[in-house]
């Protein structure tokens, strides 16, 4: 088998980018003549902990940090073909892990060569990446240092009347307490339609039974798995869940939400 030029990236955790002092954690593996391009992430915090001690991190933070890493390279490979989008990519990341500038390999079979250099560069326990069930984009854009203090991570309120326990990657306060949960919805009408439905009645029984110390409202983020019959779908959830006064950002709204959050949120 002949060999082709790749190009890999470490992805290392710096809590402190003055110092640029780093521990390995994860790399990513670009191979731009067969359009290969993965990421192989350690699934535990050890590496971290043994550089900069337990309480340095945030465990749920960085988790969800190396989450976002995995699935934008999962569900958006084609914005990593050349070694100038790893650059780019490294440029606008903006929480505390970082991507080292891609250096170039002889490759023959990618997998292998992956996993030969996380066992070289890590070391670890690897974590396949698997098939997105949050949003990306919105991991990535609530982890930014400039919203640090200023959301809370993996909140769980109890639902009025039902008592379900709701829990939410992110909520941010402004007046209220704001829930950020994010949808993804597959191709199935019904199944969407049902999906809805449960998450317009938790946020009208939110509203409807406010806490006394703090009223609370329910903002879906949804996305969309399949590109067929997405604008109908869209105006259905859309209408569910604006019959109950729950308000709906849309993937490709995420920059603005966080736009409003930097504006808006407090501690």
């Amino acid at each position: 088998m002949s060999a082709f030029k790749g190009y890999y990236s470490v992805i290392q955790y710096c809590p402190d980018r003055s110092r640029m002092e780093a521990a390995n954690i994860g790399v990513l593996l670009l191979c731009p003549e067969t359009g290969f391009v993965k990421v192989r992430m350690d699934t535990g915090n050890d590496r971290i902990a043994k550089f900069f001690g337990r309480n340095s991190f945030d465990k749920a933070r960085l988790n969800a940090a190396k989450r976002s890493i995995e699935h934008r390279v999962e569900i958006d490979p084609e914005s990593f073909s050349t070694p100038e989008d790893l650059v780019r990519f490294m440029d606008s990341r903006g929480n505390d892990l970082l991507l080292t500038a891609p250096r170039p390999t002889k490759v023959q079979d990618p997998e292998a060569e992956l996993t030969l250099l996380f066992q070289e560069l890590v070391g670890g326990r690897e974590r396949r990446a698997t098939e997105p069930v949050g949003i990306p984009r919105l991991d990535e854009v609530f982890l930014r240092s400039t919203l640090k203090g200023r959301v809370v991570l993996n909140p769980t309120v109890e639902v009025p009347v039902v008592g379900y326990h709701l829990k939410v990657p992110y909520a941010f306060r402004n007046g209220v307490l704001n829930l950020v949960k994010p949808q993804r919805f597959a191709g199935d009408e019904r199944q969407a339609a049902e999906i809805a439905g449960k998450l317009a009645l938790h946020g009208d029984l939110l509203q409807r039974h406010p806490d006394p110390g703090e009223p609370r409202k329910l903002i879906v983020v949804t996305a969309y798995q399949s590109a067929e019959r997405v604008t109908r779908l869209r105006r259905r959830v859309d209408d569910i869940l604006a019959d109950y006064h729950v308000r709906v950002v849309h993937e490709d709204q995420i920059e603005a939400l966080y736009e409003e959050v930097e504006r808006t949120a407090h501690p």
